[in-house]
């Protein structure tokens, strides 16, 4: 439905054509062990410049549980993004007005993937008549909701197994979108 959305060369990234990506909705059971291994790369590979590694570890473990990761998936609205049948990112919109989770594999970084999930996850909040886009964002992925057009509200520390990680609070206004009927 928005596959028009996947546009190579953003402001801010390296411009590397994407390939053909699929888009989908999560398939609970069958998606969680390769999004649970996208996952913890994501966090202990492209967060290495921003977290040491005992947040990095602390932060992974999230999907360690994979009954409970494929719980959390399966909650709101997850897209998937692959490309030649592999998970290269995934998104979630829970509630409709919260961007929960952002995640691209390392080898995917760079190439405005986290921009066109992102793109996707607004549009669908967009369709759900939500006002206001809202995400809790990791030091990685502040800099992606920004050019998006996200601002700063608030930023804290969070507890994972013991160890703490900063997160900032983001939100973007979402414009009345023209509704037919």
């Amino acid at each position: 439905m928005f596959d028009d959305f996947a546009k190579p060369g953003v402001a801010g990234e390296a411009r590397h054509p994407l390939p053909s990506i699929d888009w989908r909705r999560y398939v609970p059971g069958r998606d969680a062990p390769a999004l649970a291994t996208l996952f913890r790369a994501s966090v202990t590979t492209l967060a290495a410049t921003r977290y040491d590694a005992a947040q990095r570890a602390a932060w992974a473990a999230t999907a360690d549980d994979l009954a409970d990761f494929d719980a959390r998936l399966a909650r709101g609205v997850t897209l998937v993004a692959e490309c030649d049948g592999a998970a290269v990112a995934f998104g979630q919109l829970f509630p409709f007005d919260h961007v929960e989770m952002l995640y691209v594999a390392p080898a995917w970084s760079r190439r405005g993937l986290a921009t066109a999930l992102l793109a996707r996850l607004e549009a669908l909040a967009r369709e759900a008549r939500s006002t206001v886009l809202s995400a809790d964002a990791s030091a990685v992925s502040r800099p992606v909701f920004e050019r998006a057009g996200f601002s700063l509200i608030s930023s804290e520390w969070v507890w994972r197994d013991g160890v703490s990680l900063p997160r900032f609070h983001l939100c973007k206004p979402l414009r009345a979108a023209n509704f037919s009927g």
